[in-house]
């Protein structure tokens, strides 16, 4: 469970908008990701002051207005080594609506083998202002290619 930080190193649960997708899996913006005690992943294309300890993986370039693929498996790859190792994940951007479900929907993609889609479907479930990518990316079947 995510938790936030209290004083004197007391915990709490965090009062928190992300949402988990799966035991463990959250998507977020980038105050959700501020207490979050686990594993912090950036995925804007810069990494914003205030999260330390975030670590940085931009899912999209500008430079061809897609998705960053090699990228979104290395995501992929470090979401499921943190979540081996029984770490709670937070994936996060601005706002938690484009880039960090993209990146929770790569990873269920690829580690649990589901369609794009259907993780799509999955997180938005759980978090309906959910843009997906058709909406700003195109199709995900180019993702999936």
């Amino acid at each position: 469970m995510a938790k936030a930080k209290g004083g004197k190193g007391a915990t709490k649960k965090a009062v928190s908008r992300a949402s988990e997708v799966e035991p463990g899996l959250f998507v977020g913006g980038w105050k959700d990701a501020v207490e979050f005690e686990g594993a912090r992943f950036c995925v804007l294309d810069e990494a914003p002051d205030g999260v330390p300890g975030a670590t940085h993986i931009p899912v999209y370039d500008g430079a061809t207005d897609g998705a960053n693929r090699s990228n979104l498996d290395r995501l992929a790859k470090e979401i499921e080594r943190a979540r081996k190792d029984g770490r709670p994940v937070i994936v996060f951007c601005g706002h938690g609506v484009r880039r960090s479900p993209l990146g929770a929907a790569w990873y269920l993609h690829r580690a649990r083998s589901i369609p794009l889609d259907a993780a799509f479907d999955r997180i938005a479930a759980v978090r309906p202002q959910v843009e997906r990518p058709q909406e700003w990316l195109g199709s995900t079947e180019s993702l999936e290619e």
